[in-house]
């Protein structure tokens, strides 16, 4: 019988989205197609402009806490099948305007990028080439906002679709605690080892981190972790497959809120299958966007 792995994360300070236009609708909720379906982690749903529009110059405000925003997550149109994303246009290009909000909580622009999407399916995660940090002198985080600046048209329908969007902050090394007796997972050394079957879990408390990447330290003389799911409150669980080598590998959490590292409910972690009869873990290591004060 193994313990349960449960993550407590530090509610964030900003959460939400805002946009430009969307499309009304009336059987599914006047806010179906709103910039929340943008946001939500379901390809099924997106945000969508108005048929008048024309998509050029439509934009989506994500609030995101302090730190410096890194790349852009987006699935450029809506992705719910392949049918869907051919059909509706698509994002091909976007203006990136990063603010900071002062103490009196106004934007202050803190810069500007261009940024080219590829015509694909799927969460692209595109780098930004300038250093864009928020909230370093106020109480606050800041806002990003992408702008529609020109995209691949759709085969049967005027309107653009988007399925997801994400700010992605640059990570720093974390420091939550474990909450079972396992030291030899947070020692820092590689000469000690813990041991277990598949179905093993661990309970981590991140005393503040918003954790958003976990990584794995496998050993040479044993066996590895293979399958290993995440299940965040009552979001879809996602699954990793990690590679038959005692490397450090990381998975990173999913975007949520509108960005990586906004995860505040409890986490479950499970190591479902190995690579040989037992598992080996050197360490488990974290990196978070952002440290909450609890």
């Amino acid at each position: 019988m193994f313990p349960v792995l449960v993550l407590l994360f530090a509610q964030p300070a900003f959460a939400g989205a805002k946009a430009s236009a969307f499309q009304k609708e009336s059987k599914l909720g006047v806010n179906y197609w709103n910039a929340g379906s943008a946001i939500d982690g379901k390809p099924e749903s997106a945000w969508s402009v108005p048929g008048e529009s024309a998509n050029k110059g439509e934009w989506l405000l994500i609030d995101v806490p302090k730190g410096e925003v890194e790349r852009i997550g987006i699935v450029a149109g809506w992705d719910r099948d392949a049918d869907t994303f051919a059909d509706f246009p698509r994002v091909k290009q976007l203006r990136v305007d990063v603010y900071t909000l002062d103490n009196e909580s106004v934007d202050q622009l803190v810069g500007t990028e261009t940024i080219d999407v590829a015509d694909k399916r799927g969460m692209q995660s595109i780098p930004l080439k300038g250093k864009f940090r928020i909230g370093d002198d106020s109480f606050f985080g800041g806002r990003v906002k992408l702008t529609v600046l020109d995209v691949y048209e759709g085969m049967d329908y005027p309107n653009l679709r988007v399925s997801e969007v994400a700010v992605y902050l640059a990570e720093m090394d974390a420091k939550p605690t474990l909450n079972v007796e396992a030291p030899e997972l947070s020692d820092g050394s590689p000469k000690t080892l813990w041991k277990g079957a598949a179905g093993a879990s661990f309970d981590v408390n991140p005393q503040g981190w918003a954790v958003s990447s976990i990584g794995f330290q496998g050993d040479k003389g044993a066996g590895r972790a293979k399958t290993v799911t995440v299940k965040v409150g009552d979001r879809p669980e996602q699954s990793f497959t990690l590679n038959d080598k005692p490397d450090l590998q990381w998975i990173t959490l999913a975007p949520h809120l509108g960005y990586v590292g906004s995860t505040i409910d409890t986490v479950t972690l499970t190591l479902v299958d190995s690579y040989g009869a037992d598992i080996g873990l050197q360490e488990l290591k974290f990196k978070a966007t952002h440290f909450e004060s609890l």
